[in-house]
């Protein structure tokens, strides 16, 4: 009949049918999948030209940022004046015992007593800022306590200290050892020795008395940043008490108990040393030994070797030179 299909036909054109969606369907893939591919090739060439620019920017910056030979001398040089500024004062914890034995106690003395430290040299080489709690000039103790006569007589942390210690200061003796590092920061290194003498000795050997100070050393391990040809910032990772920085730290009374735990040598020197000290008793002081044998035999007394020692009690604190 006109306008119907027979079976075989309507069969014939759903086969077709589906051939051409499948067919469709295939062409959009295989065009899909090259697009995609396209697409990809372009996202990564995309962002290989990024990385490219990337690397080509952290180069040219890396190169802006290199220090020439020359500029890695100046940081040198700032670091090395810097550090020796800031760590080295007051008495010198090297000086040659031999030129001290044996000799009149107040010369001694004289020599050993903490010089007038003046002015904080830090700031023609350092823009860090300071904070009015640290350093030599800070208020002191007697000031914080309210001791009012106390305060009158050692207004400053600087007064008040020369009021409880003969000697106090440190001196670098290695280093300082300077590395200039990629990211413009300087890594300083070495030992910096301090030593303290108070007046806690009273063994004596007729006309031959003791002075006993105290050494320590302690390590460097320092991180100075520089900016504008100043030190700008200091991170320190090694040993830190005042008396090794003090400029830039707050001062304290714990340095007796530290420098304790140091090495102790005696001095003979000839007569009674008279320091003229004034303790307050928020300070510990630091023990000076009774005999040869006192403080748990830390006391180095090989400078004494070649002195006549009395006989005390019927015994000998020297026996290979009693008489």
């Amino acid at each position: 009949m006109h306008g119907t299909f027979s079976r075989p036909m309507k069969i014939l054109a759903s086969v077709i049918t589906v051939v051409v969606l499948v067919a469709g369907i295939l062409a959009w893939s295989t065009w899909r999948k090259k697009v995609t591919a396209e697409e990809r090739q372009q996202v990564q060439a995309q962002q290989l030209k990024k990385h490219k620019s990337e690397e080509r920017k952290k180069a040219a910056e890396a190169a802006a940022n290199q220090l020439t030979d020359e500029e890695k001398q100046q940081y040198t040089d700032l670091a090395i004046q810097f550090e020796q500024a800031a760590r080295n004062w007051g008495s010198d914890p090297t000086i040659n015992l031999d030129s001290l034995s044996q000799h009149d106690a107040q010369q001694v003395i004289d020599q050993l007593r903490t010089p007038d430290i003046g002015s904080n040299p830090l700031p023609a080489l350092s823009a860090i800022p300071a904070d009015k709690n640290d350093g030599p000039d800070a208020v002191s103790y007697p000031c914080e306590e309210e001791y009012e006569n106390a305060c009158k007589a050692y207004p400053t942390m600087k007064a008040w200290w020369n009021s409880e210690a003969l000697a106090t200061g440190s001196r670098w003796t290695d280093g300082p050892h300077v590395t200039v590092n990629e990211d413009r920061t300087v890594t300083v290194t070495g030992k910096v020795e301090s030593m303290l003498l108070q007046d806690g000795d009273s063994f004596n050997n007729g006309s031959i008395w003791a002075l006993t100070p105290a050494w320590r050393d302690y390590d460097i391990n320092d991180e100075l940043t520089i900016t504008n040809g100043k030190i700008s910032g200091m991170n320190i990772n090694g040993d830190n008490p005042w008396w090794i920085n003090p400029w830039l730290t707050r001062w304290d009374n714990n340095m007796a108990d530290d420098l304790s735990e140091g090495t102790r040598i005696a001095i003979p020197v000839k007569g009674d040393p008279e320091m003229g000290l004034a303790h307050s008793s928020m300070t510990p002081i630091l023990k000076g030994p009774v005999t040869q044998s006192d403080l748990d035999g830390k006391v180095d007394w090989h400078l004494w070797d070649s002195i006549p020692m009395a006989s005390v009690g019927g015994g000998c604190q020297n026996p290979g030179y009693c008489g």
